[in-house]
């Protein structure tokens, strides 16, 4: 689930539309050392127990489970500072995304603005984009379907007024 915040928010004008998404990372930075750490120590026991009775071979591969969910657990964390949000302010339309490395800006007139939301099937695996002057960036993958059409239809009346 995706954190939505579509309130105007500090220093936005009162009128201004402002939509913000992110996902949703259930756990916190102790959560994720006492998860690690808990499966760790269970398989490292585990494989430990069986190499007693001669099984040695099964080291190496609890140490590779362990490597592969560390890292597991570092590609979550690099992921944390990711979002998007879109601001309708007079004439304006911004919208912002930061995913990993990457992360872009557009800035559009309001009297431009489209906005194309198209499912697969009925109410099913939805794409949502603003289009301006032939580009279309899209808005709401943080999002359910649900929430996706809804937020279509938000800013099909907010770019109308």
């Amino acid at each position: 689930m995706a954190q939505v915040n579509t309130e105007g928010g500090a220093g936005e004008s009162a009128g201004a539309f402002v939509f913000v998404s992110r996902p949703n990372h259930s756990l916190t930075r102790p959560q994720e050392r006492l998860a690690f750490w808990s499966l760790a120590i269970v398989c490292f026991v585990a494989a430990s127990g069986f190499a007693l009775l001669g099984y040695w071979l099964t080291l190496p591969f609890a140490g590779l489970e362990i490597g592969l969910l560390a890292w597991a657990f570092k590609a979550m964390r690099s992921r944390e500072g990711d979002y998007e949000s879109l601001v309708i302010d007079g004439d304006l339309v911004v919208v912002e995304w930061h995913a990993g490395t990457r992360g872009e800006r557009r800035e559009m007139n309001r009297q431009w603005v489209r906005v194309a939301c198209g499912c697969r099937t009925p109410g099913r695996d939805c794409r949502l984009s603003v289009c301006s002057h032939g580009r279309a960036t899209e808005v709401g993958q943080y999002l359910s379907d649900e929430a996706r059409l809804q937020l279509a239809a938000t800013l099909r009346s907010r770019l109308q007024g």
